[in-house]
């Protein structure tokens, strides 16, 4: 009895694991950040096979979200030579819980009707939201937000990425070390 106690208390624990959010972000330490003052948004890419990622109204939502986001920070979205070209992409990958609490990948290709996937249901989505920020001319790296977002509903995820997109950007642009 002692065992299936700790087995469930493991899984618990696990599952608590998988819910949390994480984020990063990396820039080029050289890079004087005052000198941008335009940016240009891309398309943004995704791959999921997730609809609630995928609709073009999720992905609206988002792309004002960092369009916001930047012109609050004192930038100004031009149609050409901007000093900053923004990309931003989202990748989706759902996950089931197997044996013992394992989360599985559910591959592209798994899944059954009604989108389950043929080894077992879906039971939570995790999206990974990229922000790049390049210089416009020679369209070098100078800014990277990286932020994961795992909900148990896909339609969570496509309302949480624009709020993601938004902490993500608070931190631009980076202080510098002393």
């Amino acid at each position: 009895m002692r065992a299936l106690a700790s087995c469930c208390l493991v899984v618990a624990l696990s599952a608590a694991v998988l819910i949390a959010d994480d984020h990063s972000i990396i820039f080029d330490e050289e890079v004087d950040f005052s000198i941008f003052k335009t940016f240009t948004m891309r398309d943004a890419r995704v791959t999921s096979e997730r609809p609630e990622l995928n609709f073009p109204a999720a992905q609206k939502t988002l792309a004002e979200a960092i369009r916001t986001a930047l012109t609050t920070k004192g930038l100004k979205e031009v149609a050409d030579k901007a000093d900053l070209v923004v990309d931003h992409s989202v990748a989706g990958v759902d996950y089931s819980i197997g044996p013992f609490g394992r989360a599985n990948a559910i591959q592209p290709g798994q899944r059954g009707r009604g989108g389950r996937a043929s080894m077992g249901q879906v039971d939570f989505t995790e999206a990974t939201l990229v922000i790049d920020l390049k210089r416009g001319d020679p369209g070098t790296l100078v800014w990277r937000g990286v932020y994961r977002d795992t909900e148990n509903d896909a339609r969570t995820l496509a309302v949480e990425l624009p709020k993601d997109a938004t902490k993500l950007l608070s931190q631009y642009p980076p202080k510098r070390r002393k």
